[in-house]
This record gives C-alpha cells, structure tokens and sequence, in this order.
C-alpha cells in the first residue's frame, strides 16, 4: 500500500494576536534575525554547502573493551557513541588531532 503525504492547512489556525501574517510589516533587520536565532544568508549557504556533503558508511571492528570506553566516554560527553567516534576521526583527518607515535625500545 502506497503511503500518501498529508498536506498541512494552515486555513484554520486562530488569529492571535500579532501572530498572522501581515506583508505589510517591515522585513526584520540584521539585529531583529541575530536575536531570533535565523542564520544570516553566508552563514545558511555555509551550513547548506556543509550538508550537501554525502556520507560515507564504513565498518570498524573494535574489541569489546575500546567499544566499552568509547561508549564511557560519549556517555561522560552527553552524546550517542557513533558521533563521538566520527568526531574523533573527522579531527585526526583534519588535523585537529594529533597522535602521538611511541616506538619500543
């Protein structure tokens, strides 16, 4: 069975005051959009151009005891492993993030 999108309507929201539409009012200024939290129109572009990147999946064996402190860590964070982890990698292959190489001896 074929799922249909049900059309929102906005026809019958009530007039509150000061809430409707008037084209009449002036466009908000730079100040007016800074404090509403609307992106200005650079800052939009750049977040767009950011998302259009396609995502890559890769599979990563771990051992349960790096998996174990990846979750520890994340959960420390207030966030899902997953991005945790993709933050960790997206820093080493920018350079954000440095390793340190040890050689035995």
């Amino acid at each position: 069975m074929k799922k249909t999108k049900s059309r929102i309507s906005y026809k019958n929201e009530p007039k509150e005051a000061g809430w409707e539409f008037n084209p009449a009012a002036p466009a908000l200024d730079e100040k007016a959009t800074s404090n509403l939290g609307i992106p200005s129109p650079s800052d939009a572009r750049t977040h767009l151009k950011r998302k259009q990147a396609k995502e890559t999946r890769i599979n990563v064996r771990l051992s349960a005891k790096t998996l174990a402190g990846l979750k520890q860590q994340a959960e420390e964070a207030g966030m899902p492993y997953q991005t945790l982890a993709a933050s960790a990698l997206h820093m080493l292959a920018t350079g954000k993030l440095r390793l340190a190489v040890v050689t035995g001896g």
